[in-house]
């Protein structure tokens, strides 16, 4: 379904992942931001495009990412064109603060769906869609959750659904660089949580946080601790989507490079796939992380892709 001939420059699997993020230019004009108050009287930040069409777009960003991420702002922008409102979901503190000393994880479902029953209730068609974190919590809720009639298909692009195996590749050396700038962000956040409510200071482990090397150990004093898992490797192996993949019931498109840097092999759900005729996944040999780059600033083939997946759904 893809069909991703790159440059010789985006062979280059780090290159093609890194690039949209630092070079790719393209905006997006949200037309309003709404505040949903969560189900422990937490909230989210909601950035629409919302222009009276009958069809929903909803979108799932990835760690630390935000309605303001490329892939997002791309595909916010080629679904609009066609006669789609959109909502890009922000998640908790990633618009800058919430209420609550915890914020996000991997699997956390129960915000997506929300949004996608109360704001989606009056549209006659949704389609839900994720990218690398987010990825993984639409296809964590897609089979696990009763859908809403009106949820037609979803997509999730770089979705780490072995989050094991996907944590043991983003410690490798080689991406040493990733890990250090999702740590950096999170560090911070948990710094600022800290610094600005003396009342959470018995919950969160400012030091252990602080010395934390990796991803794992962040989640091992963090993540763990607030969303009432047994640790980082009990917190990877409950939230995997990769086990919840044969149980979708509605057409899903898994796009995930070969060469992405940050999926190990388990996070190729080729055996889950075949055994559920809602699944399309494809493993091009090129793409990087969310990637697939291209001098064109827009639209890239991954914005078309996954366009022409949901068409196809519309007409089956």
């Amino acid at each position: 379904m893809v069909e991703y001939k790159p440059n010789w420059l985006f062979k280059f699997k780090h290159i093609n992942t890194c690039y949209p993020t630092l070079f790719r230019k393209i905006k997006v004009d949200y037309n309003e931001r709404e505040r949903v108050t969560t189900y422990d009287s937490d909230f989210i930040d909601i950035d629409w495009i919302k222009n009276g069409n009958k069809k929903l777009l909803i979108l799932c960003h990835g760690l630390e990412g935000s309605s303001k991420s490329k892939y997002i702002q791309a595909h916010a922008k080629y679904f609009s064109e066609r006669n789609w409102d959109i909502i890009a979901l922000n998640y908790r503190g990633c618009t800058g603060e919430n209420l609550k000393p915890y914020a996000y994880h991997g699997g956390m479902i129960e915000d997506l769906k929300l949004v996608v029953e109360k704001k989606g209730k009056n549209y006659e068609e949704i389609v839900i869609g994720g990218f690398s974190l987010g990825g993984n919590i639409v296809l964590k809720y897609l089979g696990t959750e009763k859908l809403p009639n009106n949820l037609i298909c979803g997509f999730a692009v770089s979705p780490p659904c072995d989050f094991i195996s996907s944590n043991n590749r983003i410690n490798s050396p080689e991406n040493k660089v990733y890990c250090k700038r999702f740590l950096t962000k999170l560090k911070i956040k948990c710094q600022r949580k800290y610094d600005s409510h003396k009342e959470w200071h018995n919950l969160i482990d400012i030091e252990k946080i602080k010395n934390a090397k990796n991803i794992e150990e962040f989640d091992e004093a963090y993540t763990g601790k607030f969303f009432g898992f047994n640790g980082a490797r009990d917190y990877y192996q409950k939230v995997s989507s990769k086990q919840n993949i044969v149980d979708i019931p509605v057409p899903t498109y898994i796009l995930t490079p070969l060469d992405d840097p940050m999926m190990g092999e388990g996070c190729y759900p080729f055996e889950e796939s075949q055994k559920n005729k809602n699944i399309t996944f494809e493993a091009p040999k090129y793409g990087g992380h969310v990637g697939f780059s291209s001098f064109k600033n827009y639209p890239y083939v991954l914005e078309e892709s996954i366009y022409n997946f949901v068409k196809m759904v519309k007409k089956l």
